[in-house]
């Protein structure tokens, strides 16, 4: 248990190859190393299982607070289950504790060389991080010759699941969430759903943009091409394509899906460590342990308050334990599969604006067109787009002229390569509608370029005698 606890006693035996089981034959003698064989190859599977079908992450529980103790200020985490990034269930019971004092106290150079150059007050960061071990217990007495020590007359009989909860100063590596999120990133950020038929990027130019994000920049001209990262190294972030990805609403179904089946065949395969190898167990025996896999998982990174005496001496905790700053933003999760089907069923969804009262309220606004997972508020949408106008309307939508009310329209254009000076001014209040005309360089935007830009749009309604 490391920081947080003793030190427990690993059982360590040759690695056997997890992808055999022992094939019972009539006249075989079983040995030790047939048994451990199979309960290797049962337990891997079991660890394919959830990695591959689930992913990893803290599943409950585990949860980082600071606090005062018999030692000073103290790191605590929460009894909980983890699922480590090769799939393995992590268990912590009871809940844990470290002293932040002690720790630095045996890290005084450590400390100081990472401080070093820092302004004064900088926090220290840490990160609290849990991973597997075992343990040998339940001793029974061993058949031998006669004369034996007591230790060697006796042998631990069971293996116990066991867990190493540790102050580092360094994350451990999470390629895997790291690329997941930055897929979700990537399609959210330039897929624009469209409400205007013909508008779609064709599927298979929507799929090369993915494609192409996925690979290296290409060098600038006259430079040469950079040698490929070694092995281990973490893949690169999916990269803006030049343009949004426009997408009628009513293909959004199809090329989410088709993207989700390139990420899965062809990058995602990229991106993940590959616990089990390339190589096949009938042909030749697979590694101990792949390039880059690192099997803990990330609970928290803490930003210690540290000071340390004029003369020297030992880091400690400052005064102020209420600085010390608990960020959880990069740590990994699983959320419950009925919880995901319960808010699938009735989750979140759309309310109903409430009608304006007295003084200024806003009755739509969002982007236009939205984008899938940031739908425009009050159903604020295109009717009609024509070179260098755009006509929107939303939900209970009155042409304000004579009705004892006035719009105040706002807009703005997202930044894009596909026009160089935009320019968008209000063209006045229709009867469906309100109309915003737009430029770029004095000169009216062509319908088919206006298709592709985005408007940052929000409609505000006050009252007047």
């Amino acid at each position: 248990m490391s920081t947080f606890g003793a030190v427990s006693t690993a059982a360590r035996r040759a690695p056997m190859d997890p992808t055999k089981h022992v094939n019972y034959e009539l006249g075989m003698v079983l040995g030790v190393d047939d048994f451990t064989q199979e309960f290797a190859y049962l337990s891997e599977r079991d660890r394919w299982l959830a990695r591959d079908l689930l992913g990893y992450g803290t599943v409950w529980g585990l949860a980082v607070t600071t606090g005062l103790g018999t030692r000073g200020p103290e790191a605590r985490v929460s009894q909980g289950v983890a699922v480590s990034p090769r799939g393995q269930l992590l268990r912590v019971a009871p809940a844990q504790c470290a002293s932040l004092d002690d720790w630095l106290r045996t890290r005084t150079q450590e400390v100081t060389d990472r401080l070093s150059g820092s302004p004064e007050g900088t926090p220290l960061k840490v990160y609290v991080v849990l991973g597997y071990d075992a343990c040998t217990t339940d001793p029974v007495p061993i058949p031998g010759e006669p004369c034996r020590s007591e230790s060697d007359s006796m042998k631990d009989s069971r293996i116990a699941d066991s867990f190493k909860l540790e102050l580092s100063f360094e994350p451990p590596r999470q390629f895997e969430e790291d690329a997941l999120r930055d897929l979700v990133r990537w399609l959210r950020a330039h897929v624009q759903v469209s409400p205007t038929p013909g508008t779609s990027l064709p599927l298979k130019d929507f799929l090369k943009a993915l494609r192409d994000a996925a690979k290296p920049a290409p060098p600038v001209d006259g430079e040469p091409v950079p040698p490929p990262p070694p092995p281990g190294s973490p893949p690169a972030p999916l990269r803006d394509p030049p343009s949004p990805l426009v997408v009628l609403a009513d293909d959004l179904c199809t090329y989410l899906r088709a993207a989700l089946r390139v990420w899965v065949t062809e990058l995602w395969p990229g991106r993940r460590t590959n616990w089990l190898g390339e190589t096949n167990s009938c042909v030749e025996r697979l590694p101990s342990a792949p390039p880059g896999g690192e099997d803990s998982v990330l609970l928290a990174e803490l930003g210690l308050p540290v000071v340390r005496e004029l003369g020297g001496g030992p880091w400690k905790i400052s005064s102020h334990l209420e600085e010390l700053v608990i960020e959880e933003g990069q740590r990994p999760f699983l959320v419950h599969l009925r919880l995901l089907q319960e808010w699938l069923l009735c989750g979140l969804r759309p309310t109903e604006p409430t009608a304006p009262t007295s003084g200024v309220s806003v009755v739509a606004a969002g982007l236009v067109p939205p984008t899938p997972l940031a739908p425009s508020f009050n159903g604020l949408t295109t009717t009609a787009t024509d070179d260098g106008s755009v006509t929107l309307t939303f939900k209970d939508y009155r042409d304000p002229t004579d009705h004892g009310f006035q719009y105040v329209v706002k807009a703005l254009l997202a930044s894009s390569n596909l026009v160089n000076a935009p320019a968008v001014t209000f063209g006045g209040f229709q009867a469906k509608g309100f109309v915003l005309n737009v430029s770029d360089e004095g000169k009216p935007v062509p319908r088919q370029t206006l298709a592709q830009l985005q408007l940052i749009v929000e409609v505000s309604r006050y009252e007047h005698e």
